[in-house]
């Protein structure tokens, strides 16, 4: 146990001190344990403190020593100071008979023990009209406070507010003109960054001379006449920079002591949440929603004020008990709601229900409210929000009667794909069938005019042939009910010229292609779709020129696809199809793609006008889109963009 030696501790402490001086150690063993404090040293006024004997407290453990466990938080600040060897002080009132004492506790470590200065001062009352409040009120201790008594210099630089004593300053007619300022803690620095001493001995107004403008200077006196306490709140400039105090004046005998306290940045909390809760009602607004809290031991509910408006109501109209909300809902939903929140009351879970209510104009609306429970101080909270979804539930009113309506244009489809592969195949079968039997048979005795006669009805029924397979082949793109895969457009490519073979064999047709990607896709409608493209260019070219088709290949970045594709995420492949055919104007780039829409007679060039619609259907529903620019006579080109799976 370490004890500290006269020749380093007398020199400086005087027994006879009005300050309680004791020196601690820590136990060795126990250095952790707060209640392990030796005392090495304690003069006399300690001893009269601490002790309750004649015997001395020196060398004996605090927790011996039961008057050391009146005084607060003492051996907590003493076991904080052994760890940080920082100083600590802290004040302490203590009743002593009629009066009050207030402690004032200064802790410092040296070596390895603490040395405690406790120093007192008496306290006296203070003429006002709170003196009458118990003397154990908080109140009632501060406004006892007594500058020339109370504090010494230390312990009101360690209060955490500004502390200032103001005397009046009387005029000829023994009105107050202004006040002097006697006394300010250093706490002033931290805000004006001025020195106490720079202050001291100025007048109010000589100080701060919008004390006289800005209504301070008449609290004062207020505060001064009347005996009345005076709190305000207040900003000041200082060094150009706001700050805002919270004051509170305090007549004292012939002068008052001023409290202020720095809110600066509590008002800037303010602020800032009145602008966030202000932007949140605004939101709120605009998105037709409310916010509630409900204290769930209680039938009354906090509503944000829209959700009044949602009502019909202006903010705080009606009383926010939960019956008044039932008496809003429409009948036939009381029981729901009802019984949704009873559940949720019990259960503590989340609930999300639409009902009906009757607005204050006897406007029908749907609600969508949406809360959930949680736990706070022993008591259980629901929180929500109530959505006006009106016009969500009216929309989707109407798309389901659209869907019913588009319902029965499929089966009115459907119907037709019947007729179309049987009722409409049939005859025409028959009319093909006979008139084949007619060319096989009576040709010879037919004249030429009836010969020709009959190979305009072959060649009508042929067209009427291919019409109804392509009408057949649009109306089921979508109807398909295989399931898109990985496909290799290369291998698309492959059947399809083999299946062009003889046709590009004949015209000897010069067909080339840069390398393929791999796409998510329905095989045999991309099959389809490179058909129709490629029979395209091999149908409108010149007779005399020889067709040539180029297959280009790219895939492009975000910022190069069309604005119809920007939503849409992922890759995206560019095909293009460049052929040297007969071409077209440019005004027919978007028409060209409409169901029986033709650019050539029927004499000139064979086709029912719906190849180019199934193309871009088919291109649809693989989430591409498909365009198409030409020249006249010098050729077209068709560019799909379709989502690649590189």
């Amino acid at each position: 146990m370490t004890r500290i030696t006269s020749d380093s501790f007398f020199k400086n402490i005087v027994d006879g001190s009005n300050d309680a001086l004791v020196f601690v150690c820590p136990n060795a063993e126990n250095s952790n344990d707060i209640n392990h404090y030796v005392i090495t040293y304690a003069n006399k006024k300690a001893e009269s403190l601490f002790g309750n004997t004649k015997e001395s407290i020196q060398h004996k453990i605090i927790k011996e020593l039961p008057k050391f466990f009146e005084f607060g938080e003492l051996l907590n600040h003493l076991n904080s100071a052994i760890k940080s060897k920082k100083q600590e002080a802290f004040n302490f009132v203590q009743k002593v008979g009629h009066k009050n004492l207030n402690m004032h506790f200064k802790i410092e470590s040296h070596d390895t023990g603490l040395l405690l200065s406790i120093t007192e001062a008496k306290v006296y009352y203070v003429v006002d009209k709170e003196s009458n409040l118990p003397e154990g009120d908080l109140k009632a201790r501060i406004n006892e406070l007594e500058i020339s008594n109370l504090f010494s210099y230390r312990v009101l630089d360690s209060y955490d507010s500004i502390v200032s004593y103001l005397k009046p300053i009387f005029d000829d007619n023994k009105v107050i003109s202004d006040f002097r300022i006697d006394y300010i803690n250093n706490r002033i620095d931290d805000i004006t960054k001025e020195e106490p001493e720079y202050i001291i001995g100025k007048t109010f107004y000589e100080y701060y001379p919008k004390n006289l403008e800005n209504g301070v200077f008449e609290i004062l006196k207020k505060c001064y006449y009347s005996g009345d306490n005076q709190d305000y709140v207040k900003e000041f400039f200082f060094n150009k920079q706001p700050y805002w105090l919270s004051n509170k004046a305090v007549k004292m005998n012939d002068g008052i002591i001023l409290f202020s306290k720095d809110i600066t940045q509590e008002k800037k909390n303010e602020e800032q949440l009145f602008i966030q809760n202000r932007l949140l009602l605004e939101a709120e607004h605009v998105a037709n929603i409310g916010s509630f809290r409900w204290n769930l031991g209680k039938e009354e509910i906090k509503y944000s004020e829209n959700v009044y408006r949602m009502f019909g109501f202006e903010p705080k109209e009606l009383d926010s008990k939960y019956d008044r909300l039932l008496a809003f809902v429409h009948p036939n939903d009381i029981e729901k709601v009802k019984n949704s929140f009873h559940e949720s009351r019990i259960s503590k879970a989340k609930t999300d229900q639409v009902f009906r209510i009757y607005t204050k104009s006897n406007d029908l609306k749907y609600m969508n409210t949406i809360g959930e429970c949680y736990q706070k101080g022993g008591n259980w909270y629901m929180v929500g929000v109530i959505r006006d979804v009106t016009k969500q539930i009216e929309a989707e009113s109407k798309l389901q009667a659209k869907n019913a309506e588009l319902k029965r244009t499929n089966s009115d489809l459907e119907a037709f794909n019947r007729v179309a592969s049987h009722d409409l195949q049939e005859p025409l079968r028959k009319i093909q069938m006979f008139v084949s039997r007619l060319n096989e048979e009576e040709k010879d005795t037919m004249s030429l005019r009836s010969q020709g006669y009959l190979e305009k009805v072959k060649s009508s029924s042929n067209r009427m042939r291919n019409l109804i397979d392509n009408l057949l082949s649009y109306s089921k793109v979508d109807e398909v009910e295989e399931q898109p895969k990985r496909i290799d457009l290369n291998d698309v490519l492959t059947n399809v010229l083999d299946d062009l073979g003889e046709r590009i064999d004949v015209m000897d047709a010069d067909i080339t292609s840069d390398a393929l990607p791999v796409v998510n896709g329905v095989q045999f409608q991309l099959e389809q779709l490179f058909a129709n493209l490629i029979g395209n260019s091999l149908k409108y070219v010149h007779q005399e020129t020889k067709s040539k088709i180029q297959i280009k290949s790219k895939v492009v970045s975000h910022k190069e696809l069309p604005p119809e594709l920007l939503s849409f995420g992922g890759g995206y492949v560019k095909l293009q199809f460049i052929d040297n055919g007969i071409g077209f104007e440019e005004k027919y780039q978007e028409k060209i793609f409409e169901i029986f829409q033709r650019l050539h007679g029927k004499t000139e060039f064979s086709g029912t006008g719906l190849g180019l619609s199934i193309c871009k259907k088919i291109v649809q529903s693989h989430n591409g889109i498909i365009q198409a620019k030409g020249e006249l006579n010098k050729g077209a080109e068709f560019t799909v963009y379709l989502p690649t799976l590189i």
